[in-house]
């Protein structure tokens, strides 16, 4: 694009240029001239029409001429500047020097009449008038300097033609001064059209720049998905680039000369809260003179609502109008985008449900009103047997389902949420009696009672339930979890499926299994556990075939501790993998100085069956202590032939060579299918089938005993009777076909040092193995 010169002359100018700065002249004359000659022609018609002199038609006709003349070429240049009518420049030069001689010959006329009839007094008001209607005329005409001679040279030949009439030597003086005021009023005409002739090019240049700046934001905005915005020192808008408009929904015409608060006020971003937050702060920034950035609004264009983030810069230009200049850009995808993932924050993404945050969240709101609280945590039964043995993509399911049941049973005023895994969580502010919240958690878990429908199968899900409220049991959220998780705990050891409130004795029990703990890891460090052995003789023969070993803990203000008492902590904890493993090896090493043909037997739990390499630990231990795995035997209880992880576990021991006993049968859930499928060489039978054969041997307990020992031999497993301490109780087992007998009969637990004057003194220590 030609750049509009800065000099004076036109001579450099392209025909473009001259054509703009011509017309930007010709638009200037056409604002000024009919005001102009308007006043100057009522003030002279006044003045001829209330001479006191004799004119004659004078009076009125010149008057008439003038007001004729004046209307049409008013008409004309208001049409030209107000209505947008314009004809060919030539035309309008041609109208203009028209008006100018028109003017100046009446003007002149208008001298050379008057003058010879005119008294002093009168002539000097002419005089004045028509010096400052000279003064007048020049000021429209000043663009063009000929029309400027011109007129200045028509009205004063008048003028110093009336002068001429007066006496020698005034008339002398008279014109000089006439001389001296049109020289001195062309001079000053000339400085002053010299001014507005940089104006005028000024303006056209500033014209120049912003039709470049937004060819170059149109070029730009082309390329990117952003547009760009400049206002003024008012936060008009004063370049807008056709983006801009189309993201706006308005013509550029409609949007410039507008605010940019108008413009976001008139596509609706007032009509939110938030957006007028935003407009008050793009105001306040506007008149801080502060950048500000990523701006967010919601506006409405063409009935679609959107979102814009608007940055801006105050700018520091040249010119003393330049304002400000910004970038926006629509981010309408990139919102909802965001929204859904602050959703996704606050939802549990399997179950749909308030995740562990929003809960807590939500929860905080109920604490904050000061009404009593109820909290509520559930947890599934048997979930890991389903994962285990379906697969987690059923374990997903079964959530999904579960989160379902429970949002079927809840009020309008009740929240749930998943805390993670198999935990759920329900609150509530509205019930003050026990019972009816009790109640409602019972409604809960009555929910469960209908079978799942899950991969073609009907699974049947159990949950247990634990809840506290505030401020009866907590002063906040977080102790409120806690004691809703004790009541938990508590429910799963009373038997699962079960609800139970919270209640001191909860807080102190779990505060000594803290304290357990704790102790528990000293322990460890200080080397505090020990074993004892107990002897196991056959009941044929009474040879010693093995000892079972059993962990005892010396604490050092407790004394001895068994393992009833800390060994569900150790489990718990997790603790009970490395101490499992201290009394294995301790077991092992103990037996290789025994006879060949007794073994030890060595207690096992379920969390160290499911600890990470457990069978290659025990097979490690047996090659470093250098025992035979014959001679192990690995009891497990009965409530493990459930899980199927499990077994897979005592199959890899038994193809190792280690015997598997079944500690506590009667007890538990086995049945005889069960018994089938896992790697038995021993059952052992619990105290509890025992005991009562010494006060009625006719007992139902002796039936059952039989019957127990006959499914033993069925399926070709030795049995072990324990607590046997009568000798009726021995007689009466060994006459059922028990195999082997262990309890206070045979021998109370005694330390590894004891073992051997034990083997000594027992009759038939080493005589054989059953």
């Amino acid at each position: 694009m030609r750049r509009l010169g800065r000099r004076g002359s036109d001579d450099h100018l392209s025909d473009y240029d001259r054509h703009r700065l011509l017309n930007r002249r010709l638009e200037f004359t056409a604002r000024v001239l009919p005001w102009a000659f308007l006043i100057a022609a009522i003030a002279l018609s006044t003045i001829v029409v209330l001479l006191p002199a004799d004119t004659g038609m004078f009076r009125w006709v010149w008057p008439s001429v003038v007001a004729v003349s004046s209307i049409a070429f008013s008409l004309y240049w208001l049409g030209r500047s107000r209505l947008g009518v314009s004809e060919s420049q030539t035309t309008e030069l041609v109208v203009l020097t028209i008006q100018v001689v028109v003017w100046g010959v009446l003007l002149a006329c208008l001298a050379l009449m008057l003058f010879p009839i005119l008294d002093p007094g009168n002539e000097l008001v002419l005089t004045s008038t028509l010096m400052g209607g000279i003064a007048v005329g020049v000021f429209p005409t000043l663009m063009f300097r000929g029309f400027t001679l011109i007129w200045i040279g028509l009205v004063g030949f008048g003028l110093a033609g009336g002068f001429w009439t007066e006496p020698e030597p005034s008339r002398y003086v008279l014109i000089g001064v006439l001389v001296i005021f049109l020289v001195s009023l062309h001079s000053g005409t000339l400085l002053l059209a010299n001014l507005f002739e940089r104006r005028l090019r000024a303006e056209l240049i500033a014209e120049d720049e912003r039709d470049l700046v937004e060819l170059l934001l149109n070029d730009l905005e082309d390329g990117a998905q952003d547009w760009l915005w400049e206002t003024d020192s008012r936060g008009v808008a004063r370049t807008v680039s056709y983006r801009f408009a189309e993201q706006v929904g308005l013509p550029a015409a409609q949007i410039r000369g507008r605010t940019m608060h108008e413009i976001l006020i008139g596509i609706g971003a007032s009509r939110t809260v938030e957006g007028r937050k935003s407009l008050d702060l793009l105001a306040a920034n506007f008149q801080a003179g502060t950048a500000f950035r990523d701006l967010t609004m919601q506006v409405v264009v063409r009935g679609d609502t959107r979102w814009w983030s608007m940055s801006g810069h105050p700018g520091s230009g040249e010119s003393s109008d330049y304002g400000w200049r910004g970038v926006g850009s629509d981010i309408t995808h990139s919102y909802h985008q965001r929204q859904n993932i602050l959703r996704l924050a606050e939802v549990d993404s399997l179950t749909g449900l308030s995740n562990r945050y929003s809960f807590n969240a939500q929860v905080s709101s109920l604490l904050r009103d000061g009404r009593r609280v109820w909290l509520a945590i559930l947890d599934l039964d048997n979930f890991k047997s389903i994962n285990d043995r379906l697969g987690h993509h059923v374990g997903d399911d079964v959530l999904r389902d579960v989160a379902s049941r429970i949002h079927g049973v809840l009020r309008s005023n009740e929240i749930c949420g998943r805390l993670g895994g198999d935990e759920f969580a329900i609150a509530f502010d509205d019930i003050e009696d026990t019972d009816e919240v009790k109640d409602r958690f019972q409604t809960i878990l009555d929910a469960f009672e209908r079978p799942f429908a899950l991969v073609g199968n009907q699974i049947r899900i159990r949950a247990s339930l634990g809840y506290g409220s505030l401020p009866d049991d907590a002063e906040n959220l977080e102790e409120l979890m806690i004691v809703a998780h004790l009541a938990l705990y508590h429910a799963k050891e009373s038997g699962r499926h079960q609800i139970r409130a919270f209640d001191v004795a909860l807080r102190d029990r779990a505060t000594g299994r803290a304290r357990a703990l704790l102790d528990l890891r000293r322990a460890l460090i200080d080397e505090e556990f020990e074993l004892v052995y107990q002897p196991q003789v056959s009941a044929g023969t009474g040879v010693v075939v093995g000892f079972e070993a059993l962990l005892r803990w010396n604490h050092p203000t407790s004394g001895l501790v068994s393992p009833g008492d800390f060994i569900s902590v150790a489990e718990e904890t997790g603790l009970i993998v490395p101490i499992g493993a201290g009394v294995l090896r301790a077991a092992c090493t103990a037996a290789t100085s025994w006879p060949e043909d007794i073994r030890v037997a060595v207690n096992v739990s379920q969390v160290q069956l499911r600890s990470s390499r457990y069978v290659e630990s025990v097979r490690q231990t047996l090659e470093e202590v250098n025992l035979a795995p014959e001679r192990l035997e690995i009891e497990v209880t009965e409530s493990l032939v459930i899980d199927d992880a499990d077994r897979d576990v005592l199959v890899q021991l038994s193809a190792l060579g280690i015997a598997i006993a079944m500690d506590d049968f009667g007890t538990g859930f086995s049945s005889v299918a069960s018994l089938s499928r896992l790697p038995l060489d021993r059952l052992k039978i619990d105290r509890a089938f025992v005991a009562p054969l010494d006060a009625d041997p006719a007992s139902s307990r002796f039936a059952v005993l039989r019957a127990v020992i006959a499914i033993a031999k069925s399926l070709g497993l030795d049995t072990v009777a324990e607590g046997v301490e009568t000798e009726r109780q021995r007689a009466m087992v060994t006459e059922c076909g028990c195999d082997v007998i262990q309890g206070y009969l045979e021998g109370v637990p005694i330390r590894a040092a004891e073992i051997p004057a034990y083997l000594h003194r027992h009759p038939g220590a080493r005589a054989g193995e059953v």
